[in-house]
């Protein structure tokens, strides 16, 4: 559901969400008052300061009813973010645990999603989703069958929610007796913390399914017109996250050996720390050409999709007069140099 508010004053109920939900209306413009419904259910004024009521997805239900029945009051409308059939008077069933789905969205492009994936968002009362991952299937299930939307995004230098937000997140809602939906871009599992969320919701008793997705880490190189592997080229590729720099006291990486390994290298989450990366390999003894092949993919599979082509010994002058922004993608070796035309 697209909201247009600007200007508007909304209020939004304390949640565990109600902070997510605030973030979403400010971006369409409006003011969000994140407030306990004691105060919008005791404001005497026939006036409202409010144009608009927003019942956030985890919102009780007993509540939810009271926030629409003040709304009414008021003459004001209700944004309501509940399924479609939460909207009714709880019954004894409300108490069973709903599950979580944990699904891979591929490399952004919503063709690209699994089957089983699509279906799951589909049939979602609650979705939480990232911005790497196919986030207009999020909206038209929004739009089509009433799913609550929440945007959980882990923008590269930008706009973070936490893990344990997450987490709680997905716990509550299931809780709440939800369909829920935990879409990701690419694989959960490659380097996608879907492990950590399994853990978190596997201690609160919540069944979880998992529909894979296709990493980015191959499927980007392929829609760019790379193959990781060539015959006579390459047994092997390697896949490392580049979201701490060599030298760095939390890196758990052996960038040594990586700089030796004689295959196809894959950057991911690396646009940052690139250049550092590639000085690094250089430097090693036993390590890599300032002349080896780098091909750099951005946006792969979107329409802004982009797809630069450098040397090790390059990279960061590359990067900094393309000026080139995350999502990233890194390949580094002999295939690099390798490209398919692709109609």
């Amino acid at each position: 559901m697209s909201l247009h508010l600007s200007g508007l004053t909304v209020f939004v109920p304390s949640t565990a969400s109600a902070e997510i939900c605030a973030r979403r209306i400010a971006e369409s413009g409006a003011l969000p008052v994140v407030g306990e419904i004691s105060s919008f259910l005791s404001d005497a004024k026939l006036e409202s300061p409010y144009s608009l009521a927003m019942i956030p997805a985890d919102l009780d239900a007993a509540d939810a009813e009271r926030v629409v029945q003040r709304a009414r009051e008021l003459r004001i409308p209700v944004d309501d973010r509940r399924s479609v059939g939460t909207r009714q008077t709880p019954t004894s069933s409300d108490n069973e645990l709903g599950t979580v789905t944990l699904v891979g969205g591929g490399p952004g492009d919503p063709e690209l999603i699994t089957v089983a994936g699509a279906r799951a968002i589909a049939e979602a009362d609650v979705i939480l989703a990232d911005h790497l991952g196919p986030f207009e299937l999020a909206e038209t299930a929004a739009e089509e069958s009433g799913a609550e939307v929440i945007d959980v995004s882990k923008l590269p230098y930008g706009k973070q929610v936490a893990q344990e937000q997450t987490n709680q997140l997905l716990i509550e809602c299931a809780q709440a007796g939800k369909n829920v939906v935990r879409l990701k871009g690419g694989d959960p599992f490659v380097f996608g913390r879907g492990f950590e969320e399994w853990e978190a919701l596997h201690a609160a008793g919540i069944p979880v399914r998992v529909i894979p997705g296709v990493t980015s880490a191959t499927s980007a190189p392929a829609v760019a017109g790379l193959s990781l592997t060539h015959r006579g080229v390459n047994h092997d590729f390697t896949v490392v996250s580049g979201h701490v720099p060599p030298g760095d006291s939390r890196s758990e990486t052996n960038w040594d050996a990586v700089a030796r390994l004689t295959g196809t290298l894959v950057l991911i989450m690396a646009v940052k720390n690139a250049p550092a990366i590639a000085t690094t390999l250089m430097k090693v003894e036993g390590g890599k050409s300032t002349e080896t092949p780098v091909s750099i993919i951005e946006n792969a599979s979107m329409p802004s999709q982009r797809l630069l082509t450098t040397t090790l010994g390059q990279l960061a002058a590359v990067l900094r007069t393309e000026a080139v922004k995350p999502p990233a993608l890194f390949v580094i070796g002999e295939v690099a140099d390798k490209h398919m035309q692709l109609g």
